[in-house]
């Protein structure tokens, strides 16, 4: 998403951004995508009880979909290795370009960009945790030393995915064997410990997805008031649509 790569330096990262940007994004799409194919599963495994005409063109065996559910789902693992990558570009890149930091990252907290993005650019309000905790690293370390913090973060998905998908294994077992009904019932009925995983593995994307937005917020905003370009809070969303009707 072009909309929260992060520009700490000058334009010579912009594609690398990109590339990391487009990463975090195909994680979390992939995730998203594999709650799909299992809803399929289920619905399938309900013989799509009242939603017959909704879901006509939606066809297969249950577990079948839920295979497709574990196949999103090492895909959004596999991301997790290009996302490291990519951060680890964006520190090489800095390095060639002689990028040290910002100079204006120790008066981060004092341009009170919180208050300035919600409600706005930040809707409809931050996650306060993930803000405060980004601004005092970017503030106390500048932007390479948050950067390297930011891509640990993105290694807790693995364990809680993994689990998810040893979990969806006994589901698409209980399919093939006992059929779709059995394993609906088995995750409706908390047999299975599946709503639990996949809420750890929403719940860590989602914050994480924050955390990255965030980051990107200030990083740019950081680099637009150190270069004299225009600031993201001269932003009027009145005219901006006026402007596009």
């Amino acid at each position: 998403m072009g909309g929260q790569n992060h520009q700490p330096t000058n334009r010579k990262i912009t594609a690398v951004s990109a590339w990391l940007s487009q990463r975090v994004g195909e994680g979390f799409v992939s995730v998203l995508e594999a709650n799909n194919h299992l809803e399929n599963g289920i619905m399938l495994g309900m013989k799509k009880l009242h939603v017959e005409d909704l879901a006509a063109s939606l066809i297969g065996a249950p577990g079948d979909h839920v295979a497709k559910t574990i196949q999103c789902l090492e895909r959004s693992v596999k991301t997790l290795s290009e996302i490291e990558i990519g951060f680890k570009r964006l520190s090489d890149v800095a390095t060639i370009e002689g990028y040290k930091g910002n100079p204006l990252a120790s008066k981060l907290s004092s341009l009170q960009l919180k208050a300035g993005f919600e409600g706005i650019l930040v809707r409809p309000y931050a996650n306060a945790r993930i803000w405060n905790e980004l601004e005092a690293r970017i503030q106390h370390n500048n932007i390479l030393d948050t950067l390297a913090w930011e891509s640990e973060q993105f290694k807790q998905l693995e364990e809680p995915t993994r689990n998810l998908m040893a979990t969806l294994l006994e589901c698409q077992r209980i399919a093939e064997t006992e059929g779709g009904h059995a394993m609906a019932d088995a995750i409706e009925n908390n047999e299975v410990p599946l709503r639990q995983y996949y809420a750890q593995v929403f719940s860590l994307w989602n914050t994480l997805h924050a955390m990255f937005l965030y980051s990107a917020l200030m990083m740019t905003e950081l680099f637009y008031r150190a270069n004299a370009y225009p600031s993201l809070l001269e932003f009027n969303p009145t005219a901006a649509a006026v402007q596009a009707a």
